[in-house]
């Protein structure tokens, strides 16, 4: 896979989880909003007026969010349009930029990503979910401490509600650039925040494996394995700590759970392999 190829993964694979998060925070009704924009449209007619948004923020909203359900169906030039629209509605309207920038990320269209993600945070500044999509494009490109500066914008606004997606992008975004002690900050930060999720211990054993040190990873995982989710990269992890730590019996046990637990995840593949990486 060729370098161009790898990074468009790794932007594809970013704004999938942040799509998801971006939705969340529209208003209720948005999600059985209407199929094409005339639709969109005629509902603003006759609903704007129960809402405390302007008509014009009411429509472009109806028109990102069509956008965003578009790009999550890899339909990249409908959702071009609806966002274009959204924008001429109402040009201040950062989530709809920002969104943009995620169908041009797609298309590897960097020059017009970039600066859909710039008008996005020059309009709306203080909004946590643009910053920290802005920062996951910025380091799917390799530009760390750039989306690193965005992520940590993101986690100083107060009324940002998903802080825990931008610590796991954060450390993500470090350790894939080699930042090990920032990387381990920000997914201690993440268990801190949310101790009965596994992300944040998935991090850690992550960082912990890079660097060699097997028990650290062991224990990671087992507290991983506490919380209320397994995920398969913490069996993943488990299976290395014990392949490195010589514990054969306990190898097999955690493979064989993510061997039938997860199927079809290509850390199965990897494993079979004998990759830990």
């Amino acid at each position: 896979m060729t370098h161009r190829s790898t990074q468009r993964s790794h932007t594809r694979a970013f704004a999938a989880l942040l799509l998801a998060v971006s939705l969340l925070a529209f208003l209720g009704g948005c999600a059985n909003s209407q199929k094409n924009s005339d639709a969109a449209d005629e509902a603003s007619q006759s609903s704007a007026g129960t809402s405390n948004e302007s008509p014009a923020r009411y429509r472009s909203r109806l028109h990102t969010e069509l956008g965003a359900n578009y790009l999550q169906r890899g339909q990249f030039a409908i959702a071009l349009e609806e966002l274009r629209e959204a924008v001429r509605v109402d040009p201040n309207y950062g989530l709809a930029h920002s969104i943009m920038g995620l169908v041009h990320a797609n298309l590897n269209e960097d020059v017009r990503a970039e600066a859909a993600f710039k008008r996005a945070v020059e309009v709306a500044p203080a909004e946590g979910d643009i910053r920290n999509q802005y920062g996951s494009y910025l380091c799917g490109l390799g530009r760390a401490d750039e989306g690193l500066a965005q992520f940590e914008a993101a986690l100083r606004q107060p009324l940002y509600q998903t802080p825990q997606v931008a610590l796991e992008n954060a450390g993500s975004c470090a350790l894939a650039a080699s930042k090990i002690r920032v990387a381990e900050g920000y997914f201690t930060r993440l268990v801190q925040q949310s101790p009965f999720g596994p992300r944040g211990y998935q991090g850690l054993a992550a960082v912990a494996l890079k660097t060699s040190r097997f028990d650290d990873v062991k224990r990671h995982v087992e507290a991983g394995l506490r919380t209320q989710q397994v995920t398969p990269q913490l069996l993943f992890f488990g299976v290395c700590a014990e392949r490195k730590l010589g514990n054969r019996a306990r190898e097999d046990e955690y493979r064989s759970q993510l061997k039938s637990r997860f199927a079809d995840s290509p850390l199965n593949e990897a494993i079979d392999r004998g990759g830990c990486e």
